[in-house]
């Protein structure tokens, strides 16, 4: 018989050995909202959802408070009553943070978020508007083992199916997208670690697209959703198919929060379309191609999105 031969996988090192030889990445980095796409619940998160009760029109009332392992809620309607322990905070809340829990074994995804825009919490986007069943329905949305692994894959670094999560580490840091760096470190090299900038186009567009979802997601065909997933967007867009260079790495410093400046972007623009003319373009003067050709959206409640398949007004 052959012997079994198991794979072994260089271990995650984490950011700060990588920092050691890439310190201005890890500075724009550690800046970001990618390192803090995800965190443990805690009391300042407690704090967002308010020291009173939320009531939903159905009666059902929502309790918070802070508990030294995370965040604490107690739904209750009536005489009944479900408490749940809040264990991480989804998104950096540059829009919203969506706390995640588990009733028993099984993580659930929590009816209230947190949203920036209003600056107080409401129905988290995609729960049902009617009322809950009951106290342990309201807490939210059981998650099966697939989908909670791939939404903690999304926002911390290491995570393993299950989800087992004793490697991981909270938010997208450089080895979410490069790969274990065990190796990389002990002898650095290309063929040891996950280059991004030797990829096509396609293929930079592909890896973002594994979080922020691309057309391998099966979207709806027109949906007003989709302007939520910026590389479907992209991948549509007449640019992206006839230019076969454009990627978000184009527009994009993977490292460092997007540039919220529209003149930042008009200079990406025109590295392939000639300035227009007045008569063309009545902005051409203020440097602005984003505004008309790359509209925010807001497909749903509180929530704005940039329309990134670079359409022709009207189109």
């Amino acid at each position: 018989m052959l012997p079994l031969l198991l794979a072994i996988v260089p271990p995650y090192i984490g950011a700060e050995a990588c920092a050691q030889c890439h310190p201005a990445q890890s500075r724009a980095h550690s800046a970001s909202r990618h390192a803090v796409a995800l965190r443990p619940a805690n009391a300042t998160l407690a704090a967002l959802f308010g020291d009173r009760p939320l009531r939903e029109r159905s009666g059902v009332e929502f309790t918070y408070e802070g508990d030294p392992r995370g965040m604490r809620v107690v739904v209750s309607r009536g005489g009944a009553s479900a408490t749940a322990l809040i264990e991480w905070a989804f998104g950096a809340g540059a829009q919203a943070i969506t706390p995640v829990g588990r009733a028993g074994s099984r993580y659930f995804e929590h009816r209230i978020s947190w949203y920036r825009e209003p600056g107080h919490p409401a129905r988290t986007l995609g729960h049902p508007g009617e009322a809950s069943g009951s106290p342990d329905q309201a807490l939210g949305i059981p998650q099966d083992a697939a989908t909670i692994t791939r939404c903690f894959g999304c926002h911390a670094t290491g995570v393993e199916p299950g989800p087992r999560l004793g490697n991981m580490q909270p938010g997208v840091s450089c080895e979410r997208c490069h790969g274990p760096g065990a190796a990389h470190a002990a002898k650095p090299g290309h063929a040891n670690i996950r280059i991004l900038s030797g990829l096509s186009a396609n293929g930079l567009v592909e890896v973002c697209a594994e979080c922020h979802r691309g057309p391998a997601d099966k979207p709806t065909p027109g949906d007003p959703a989709n302007i939520r997933f910026q590389p479907i967007g992209l991948m549509e867009s007449q640019c992206y198919q006839r230019s076969g260079t454009l990627s978000c790495l184009t527009c994009h410093d993977p490292h460092a929060d997007a540039a919220t400046d529209a003149a930042f972007y008009a200079p990406k623009c025109l590295g392939c379309h000639a300035a227009p003319s007045a008569t063309d373009c009545p902005r051409a003067s203020r440097r602005d191609c984003v505004r008309c050709h790359m509209p925010r959206g807001t497909p749903f409640p509180f929530l704005k999105f940039t329309d990134h398949r670079i359409a022709r007004p009207g189109k």
